[in-house]
């Protein structure tokens, strides 16, 4: 199977107090081209390996709606999220040719989140170093303007009423020209 034709769908999930990306554990199994049914599958792989529900998987039911006698009716199955780690080691078991290609896959794609998310955390470290220089000239701003502006503006108003002054036409009243 071509992974770049059929993208392995990833999540974020909580697993053990720790995010991390988890996969549907039903992917795994078709990559894998596993020829026993889904449940039986997951069910022995996670009692034969020791695998542990809320740290290496989470488990869920989904409903869905499916043709039956020319209608609908709706069925619940249990859906397994997986970790990276946890998909990996399924592929591993599985001594074959497509579980060493699908764990191999989970390897590269676990390194370029690990890439991604690095890159978006040098990045929040540059914009917060950033709001921090900001917040440091608007508060040395807001100082200035506290300090010094109390002590300009009336220095700056009465230097307006002076020119102010100066510039009003000015009559003569003392008839000083005899």
């Amino acid at each position: 199977m071509n992974f770049e034709n059929n993208l392995v769908q990833f999540s974020n999930v909580t697993l053990g107090d720790e995010q991390q990306l988890g996969v549907n554990a039903r992917d795994v199994h078709l990559y894998l081209e596993s020829k026993q049914i889904f449940q039986n599958w997951i069910k022995r792989r996670i009692s034969q390996y020791g695998f542990v529900e809320g740290v290496d998987y989470l488990t869920y039911q989904s409903v869905n709606q499916v043709p039956h006698q020319g209608g609908f009716r709706e069925v619940t199955t249990l859906e397994y999220v997986v970790s990276i780690g946890m998909a990996k080691e399924l592929s591993m078991v599985e001594k074959t040719a497509k579980g060493r290609e699908v764990r191999l896959y989970f390897i590269e794609q676990e390194k370029i989140a690990r890439s991604v998310s690095q890159s978006i955390q040098v990045e929040i470290g540059k914009v917060m170093r950033h709001i921090e220089q900001i917040t440091a000239s608007l508060s040395d701003a807001g100082r200035f303007l506290s300090v010094v502006g109390k002590q300009t503006k009336p220095k700056l108003l009465k230097e307006l009423d002076d020119l102010v002054h100066q510039a009003q036409p000015r009559l003569n009243l003392y008839d000083d020209e005899k």
